[in-house]
């Protein structure tokens, strides 16, 4: 039997599949975090023993790996851990974690992946296009990102407290973090790191979903954004206006919440572009990628 193994690495572990060459799973093995501008030893460790592992469980011919992991732009010994893996496969592929993800909600075709997590960025390809739009972090961009969302909830209340006043918005989000004023609120900002500050996204989207105004004018804000920037990606694609170009939504902000989905979507509507929006698939693991990479 012949089969290939995709290896989806991140910040807490390491999900290494084996698939049929057909797409289906055979065996999963899950190990430590992998980010080659963290710690590129370990991520070394992690990546090696889950790909053996499956070598050792897996009965069969392993014709290709596929790896996606974060820092691999910037990473100046890519070949070198390349060869370190050394496992007895013909054919080792190493790509950004975000390309990884491009192939598999694309299923290897042509088309934009928007991702919208703690941060944002829009990924796409087009023949042999590769671009993308948006990505710059939460200092300097994340349009749409959960860090935005949390972020604009913050200073409506600061705007507010400059203002005198606390709309029910602003009372509601001192109440859900348990805290008594916005100068409290504020000392726990500043110490928080940007993942914990974009908890605070799910909060901003129920209120919206609830019809609070100024919860309602965050989403906005934000889904307006993010519609422009998955807009630029696709002019960076050379589509057509008349061109329906594929465009896949993931990151758990994007995954977790329909209204927001749906709120993006309209905003796109009214550029009069058309795209056909992929169905959400967050239970399928990026280590797909591998299948449609050795099918490419």
């Amino acid at each position: 039997m012949d089969y290939v193994i995709g290896v989806d690495c991140g910040g807490t572990n390491t999900t290494a599949i084996a698939y049929h060459l057909s797409g289906q799973p055979i065996k999963k093995i899950v190990t430590g975090p992998a980010n080659l501008m963290v710690d590129d030893l370990r991520a070394l460790n992690n990546v090696r023993n889950a790909v053996q592992n499956l070598l050792a469980k897996v009965d069969g011919t392993c014709q290709a790996v596929t790896v996606g992991i974060a820092g691999l732009r910037a990473y100046p010994f890519v070949e070198r851990f390349r060869q370190q893996i050394n496992v007895p496969v013909p054919q080792i592929n190493l790509m950004n974690d975000a390309q990884l993800a491009q192939i598999a909600k694309l299923h290897g075709q042509a088309g934009l992946v928007t991702i919208a997590g703690t941060g944002s960025v829009v990924i796409g390809t087009n023949g042999t296009r590769q671009f993308s739009a948006g990505g710059w972090g939460h200092l300097l961009g994340d349009e749409g990102s959960g860090y935005q969302l949390s972020r604009l909830a913050v200073q409506q209340l600061t705007a507010e407290t400059d203002a005198g006043t606390t709309s029910p918005f602003g009372k509601a989000l001192l109440a859900h973090l348990k805290l008594s004023s916005v100068f409290e609120l504020i000392d726990h900002f500043y110490q928080w790191d940007k993942g914990h500050v974009a908890k605070l996204a799910p909060f901003v989207l129920d209120q919206a979903a609830q019809g609070d105004t100024h919860a309602s004018t965050i989403v906005a804000t934000a889904t307006n954004g993010l519609a422009a920037t998955i807009l630029q990606a696709r002019r960076k694609g050379h589509w057509a206006a008349t061109d329906t170009v594929n465009l896949a939504f993931t990151g758990s902000v994007l995954e977790k919440n329909t209204f927001y989905r749906e709120t993006l979507i309209q905003a796109l509507t009214k550029s009069g572009l058309p795209f056909n929006y992929l169905p959400v698939t967050p239970t399928i693991s990026n280590a797909i990628a591998a299948v449609y990479a050795y099918q490419a």
